[in-house]
């Protein structure tokens, strides 16, 4: 395995970019599991679009992630990036653990 001699104790940028992305991908958590969960989204735009909202939604929440991470401080990236992780983490195993929580 080659190391990295520039970052050899450190995150380098990359690292610090998968860090980060836990924010954006927590959003889009979030996103999923609300819009799952009462199926107001999917009456609002039909069957066939709300697929294309299911996967456009997220797409376009991490591709603004990567336009936002130049402007978040580098102090804050790492915390930030692990708080959504967690956020992440916990909501999507919370929905498809208990499922989404209403009843027809």
């Amino acid at each position: 395995m080659k190391w990295n001699k520039q970052y050899p104790y450190g995150i380098g940028p990359a690292g610090r970019w998968y860090i980060f992305a836990g924010l954006p991908l927590a959003i889009s958590a979030i996103f999923f599991a609300i819009s799952e969960s009462n199926h107001a989204l999917e009456r609002a735009v039909g069957g066939k679009v709300y697929l294309y909202f299911l996967i456009g939604v997220p797409a376009i929440v991490v591709i603004g992630g990567m336009a936002v991470y130049s402007h978040v401080p580098q102090r804050l990236v790492v915390p930030l990036g692990i708080i959504g992780w967690i956020i992440h983490i916990s909501v999507l195993g919370w929905f498809f653990w208990f499922g989404p929580g209403y009843t027809r």
